[in-house]
């Protein structure tokens, strides 16, 4: 099962910084992430999609395709719209 490692925000939303998450693709991960944690539905997905500005990484890589497959090794990074200035 793929390890998720959620940052700023979406770790308050989800109450943990690190989640173990069944999936086969970063769509399902996502999915059965916004299952046991519907807040973070509303900032992470928009139509369909990934909403503007949220970067997903898989094992380092910033991916955007949700179709890509992952396995039990893997580390999927969600980091939220970070603001600064």
């Amino acid at each position: 099962m793929p390890n998720v490692k959620l940052f700023a925000n979406l770790r308050k939303l989800a109450g943990a910084k690190e989640i173990t998450i069944t999936g086969s693709t970063i769509g399902g991960v996502l999915m059965e992430l916004i299952r046991r944690n519907p807040p973070l539905g509303n900032v992470i997905l928009e139509d369909d999609g990934l909403r503007p500005h949220i970067i997903i990484a898989l094992n380092g890589h910033n991916v955007t395709d949700l179709n890509i497959p992952v396995n039990e090794q893997d580390i999927v990074a969600i980091f939220p719209p970070i603001a600064g200035g």
